[in-house]
């Protein structure tokens, strides 16, 4: 059965082992499949004001990728 578990860099941040433990096993996770991250939209960096006023109505469910 499919489950969300939400993870915060902030817990391995200042340990430079977990640290790296954290970032072998979100590699390998994107790299087989296993972890996809979730992407609500993609916008280029000209239409950053309308991305904005989509974040303050907390309207996403994903991350907003920004193109450059």
């Amino acid at each position: 059965m499919p489950s969300v578990k939400g993870y915060s860099i902030r817990l391995v941040t200042g340990d430079v082992e977990r640290r790296k433990v954290a970032v072998e096993y979100i590699t390998k996770g994107l790299a087989s499949g296993g972890l996809k991250p979730i992407i609500d939209r993609t916008s280029t960096f000209d239409e950053m004001m309308e991305v904005h006023r989509y974040l303050e109505n907390s309207g996403q469910f994903g991350k907003i990728v920004v193109t450059l």
